[in-house]
């Protein structure tokens, strides 16, 4: 049992070992670019170990989009723990996709890049995995806007999936072109890249705030 024990972490460690190398070549190569012997010379394990674990480039490619996403689930979850109202969580959980960018940047690209990926193995065990962690993801900002909702924190005149996706997508866009090209645009702008940040994701929840929202129609009323 112990022998066993000790092949199993090995072995563990060994796949680990091939995900950051993948991370590593999929950054500074991109998907196109980047190839199975790339990969596996970065690891420092022969090609024919590295397809002991993977079958294909797509199939590593999701593993690390995967890690990618439950770590930024990681971040959601423990940004919300502390926080009463909908809106503050939904304000949470942008500060923690601002925070995972910072700390992981190359991954967030890495994740950032699934819509360009021709998918061939929809039903690999990998892009099902994918599918799953996507969903988890959803269902935490959905239920932070009925939340809010609920509080009265949040607008209630808006379809909650139709916030969810929304804020998922200007929030995805926004800090993908800030990896593209943000510090060109703030430097050229004089603008403080973190001042400019703030201001977007403030801008963003504002626009479900249902305070402030109510507040604009009394206004024009």
């Amino acid at each position: 049992m112990d022998i066993m024990s000790r092949k199993e972490k090995e072995k563990q460690v060994r796949k680990e070992n091939l995900i950051n190398a993948a991370e590593k070549i999929f950054s500074t190569m991109g998907y196109t670019g980047a190839s199975m012997d790339e990969i596996a010379k970065e690891a420092e394990f022969s090609r024919k170990t590295l397809y002991q674990y993977f079958k294909d480039k797509e199939s590593l490619y999701f593993t690390v989009v995967v890690r990618g996403f439950k770590r930024l689930l990681s971040f959601f979850q423990e940004a919300i723990k502390n926080n009463n109202t909908g809106l503050e969580k939904l304000q949470c959980l942008a500060s923690a996709y601002y925070r995972f960018y910072q700390t992981f940047p190359s991954t967030l690209e890495i994740m950032n890049y699934v819509g360009y990926v021709k998918i061939r193995g929809k039903f690999s065990a990998e892009y099902q995995e994918f599918n799953k962690i996507n969903e988890l993801m959803t269902q935490e900002i959905t239920k932070v806007i009925d939340e809010g909702k609920l509080d009265g924190s949040i607008r209630t005149d808006l379809d909650t999936l139709s916030i969810t996706y929304s804020a998922e997508f200007l929030i995805t866009g926004f800090f993908h072109m800030l990896s593209v090209s943000g510090k060109t645009f703030t430097t050229y702008h004089s603008l403080k890249q973190e001042d400019f940040i703030n201001f977007n994701l403030n801008l963003l929840c504002d626009a479900f705030c249902a305070e402030k929202h109510n507040f604009d129609n009394n206004k024009h009323s």
